[in-house]
């Protein structure tokens, strides 16, 4: 039998999904380590059974002291993307056996997708891990855009104030993923390791389109005015490539290529069956993405 993953250390454990995967290891059973720039900034974790260790990144030797006796690293967060890299050599030096990178939504599957500027550090990272995967196992879990964050901030559609920007005709699909889900499929792979070894999974809670996300939150508020405005992917495209030329790393550039990633024609959003039955997860009925929804009203 495989050697049991007991201890997790998180990387980016206090930023936007790692309290929730935090939360759902240790409700699981792992001994978790939160890793974190500051050990001042942990409000998020207060109350949960973890051990916080401050570390450098860019210290192997900080690493290092941090993952003795850690059996996998889940990576989470787009801030730690650059760092991963010294996180892979830290574990492999700290004998970690598995590594789960900051992989989450987009499936980097296709060529478009693997081109983009927004995904230069997965691909590289992915790369890195490939080339070291006699070393140390690993497992990219794509989730799609993740759906509560997401509804949080207003960008699929803004239930709180009434309003939402369709890209295109608002009819493309896309696979979608709540955090606390993703958090599942990343105990459903630290459960089984070497049956999700050295691979993409896709997970999803549901496959949807914001037409149908503003039909039911119309539902939800009903006898309501909304604003509805359009924006073609196309534009977003073209935006995207001015941004980039005047600056190579431009915000506005990187998020309009986050909507041509979901939204773009040329770009695959669906994940069909994804592997949610292998990770044992089942996707959402329409009435509870429709109370997902409400949420955020």
């Amino acid at each position: 039998m495989p050697p049991i993953i007991k201890s997790v250390a998180v990387a980016g454990a206090t930023g936007n999904t790692g309290p929730t995967v935090v939360k759902t290891l240790v409700d699981s059973g792992f001994k978790v380590t939160a890793l974190t720039r500051s050990a001042s900034k942990t409000d998020t974790l207060s109350g949960l059974d973890v051990k916080i260790v401050e570390v450098d990144y860019l210290s192997h030797e900080s690493l290092v002291s941090a993952l003795q006796g850690i059996d996998a690293v889940v990576v989470c967060g787009v801030g730690m993307l650059p760092e991963q890299t010294n996180l892979i050599d830290a574990s492999i030096a700290s004998s970690v056996r598995h590594f789960l990178p900051a992989d989450f939504a987009s499936d980097l599957e296709t060529p478009a997708k693997r081109s983009m500027r927004v995904h230069r550090d997965k691909v590289a990272t992915l790369n890195y891990l490939q080339a070291r995967q006699s070393s140390i196992s690993y497992t990219c879990i794509h989730t799609g855009p993740l759906l509560d964050y997401l509804l949080n901030i207003g960008v699929l559609v803004n239930v709180k104030s009434r309003s939402i920007t369709l890209f295109d005709d608002g009819e493309k699909r896309f696979s979608t993923t709540t955090m606390g889900t993703a958090a599942k499929a990343i105990v459903a792979v630290l459960k089984h390791p070497e049956k999700f070894a050295n691979r993409e999974v896709r997970v999803h809670d549901v496959v949807t389109s914001q037409n149908q996300l503003l039909r039911l939150a119309k539902e939800i508020v009903p006898d309501e005015e909304w604003s509805v405005t359009g924006m073609d992917t196309g534009d977003c495209e073209g935006r995207a490539r001015e941004a980039f030329k005047a600056d190579p790393d431009s915000r506005m550039g990187i998020q309009m290529e986050k909507v041509v990633g979901v939204f773009g024609r040329d770009h695959g959003s669906d994940f069909g069956e994804a592997d949610n039955v292998e990770l044992g997860i089942q996707v959402m009925t329409e009435e509870q993405l429709k109370e997902v929804l409400g949420r955020f009203a």
